[in-house]
């Protein structure tokens, strides 16, 4: 038997994006296929404890169990839960076959047995996104990470080619694990969603779930979809997510927009799951993913997609939605118009969309990872 810890303790819920998403659907498909699959098999074989702040089990009550320590202490400062990962981490895992840390770097101090996780290499690669101090401590943190791990996983082909090119490490020990979408049961009241799709309205919708950060890139979609008013004018356009480095650009442009445009900021998994079986299609323009989640949960659910043709969202959508150039504003205006008008197409992307999501189903990228546990032990 192989003991894994998970280390979440850079877990801020509600406050790291896709990075938590990621790992918390991820260790609950674990668990779940630990439940189900009997016999000898790298399920078996594995005992999954995680290392995390009580908000974290708190918010995650299926955690509960596997809890191998909850960290105490300021936690919302990063700087104190750097801190924590070299000494309340590592106290609670020194004795650990394998420690995954899953946020991108390994602490100083830290169990020699280390996998990790590198979500994406946006630090790096749009440096002027972050703060001068944030970007050459992960520089820093980056580089030392990838080199002294055991294995490094990414969340697509694309990501781990750029690791192995960017830190000059061997693709022998980088491995893929995918994201997976949401197995989690709801406790949102039906009328909570009823209610949100009353506010909607029954016009066509355009769905696009992600924060105002600049990579998001929403100013090209606004863009698009003014220039669409006039042959749509029902059209309703549906911002989720919290607020990023390009919120006033955003909220400015959204208060000159020429259709109706709904903020709805963060809500619930459930919610937006209630959203994407009720759209019309979900654009995604941004300009930077290492996975691109929204277009996987879209595609599960059957609704069509449009994104960028660039990082991992290719590797992503494959032949399942219609890419276009991130900043090309006539290939927006064109793809989502095709998307409104055709129907044909609108039956091809929705059956090809779910059989596409298959390829990312929970029991296949939890098997995947166990496989990498047991692989490293």
């Amino acid at each position: 038997m192989v003991s894994v810890v998970a280390n979440l303790a850079w877990l801020v819920p509600g406050g790291v994006g896709g990075s938590e998403e990621y790992a918390t659907r991820l260790l609950a498909a674990v668990t779940q296929q630990q439940r189900t699959q009997g016999g000898p098999s790298s399920a078996a074989s594995v005992s999954l404890r995680v290392v995390a702040s009580k908000r974290v089990h708190e918010c995650y009550p299926w955690m509960q169990p596997l809890a191998a320590g909850s960290l105490v202490g300021p936690l919302h400062y990063r700087g104190f839960r750097i801190l924590a990962e070299s000494t309340q981490v590592h106290l609670a895992t020194r004795d650990a076959d394998l420690v995954h840390h899953f946020g991108g770097r390994m602490p100083a101090v830290r169990n020699p047995n280390a996998l990790l996780t590198i979500h994406d290499l946006q630090p790096l690669d749009m440096a002027a996104n972050f703060s001068l101090a944030k970007r050459n401590y992960l520089k820093w943190a980056l580089q030392r990470s990838a080199t002294d791990a055991r294995v490094v996983c990414a969340p697509s082909h694309w990501v781990a080619n750029c690791v192995v090119e960017r830190f000059g490490i061997s693709d022998e020990k980088v491995r893929v694990v995918s994201s997976t979408w949401d197995t989690r049961a709801s406790h949102d009241s039906p009328l909570s969603h009823r209610v949100l799709l009353e506010r909607l309205g029954e016009g066509p919708m355009l769905l696009y779930p992600a924060a105002t950060h600049p990579h998001k890139n929403h100013l090209t979609l606004l863009e698009a979809v003014d220039r669409l008013a006039s042959r749509y004018p029902d059209l309703t356009v549906v911002f989720t997510g919290g607020t990023g480095r390009a919120e006033p650009e955003v909220a400015q442009r959204i208060g000159s927009a020429a259709v109706r445009v709904e903020r709805l900021g963060r809500i619930s998994s459930a919610q937006l799951s209630t959203l994407m079986k009720r759209a019309d299609l979900v654009a995604f323009p941004s300009r930077y993913e290492g996975f691109g989640l929204p277009l996987l949960e879209a595609m599960h659910a059957g609704t069509p997609v449009i994104a960028g043709n660039n990082t991992a969202m290719p590797e992503v959508v494959a032949d399942a939605g219609l890419l276009v150039s991130a900043d090309d504003v006539d290939g927006w205006v064109d793809a989502i118009d095709a998307v409104l008008t055709d129907s044909a197409l609108v039956a091809r992307l929705s059956a090809v969309g779910r059989l596409r999501a298959e390829c990312f189903a929970p029991a296949l990228v939890a098997e995947r990872l166990l496989r990498v546990w047991s692989e490293w032990a």
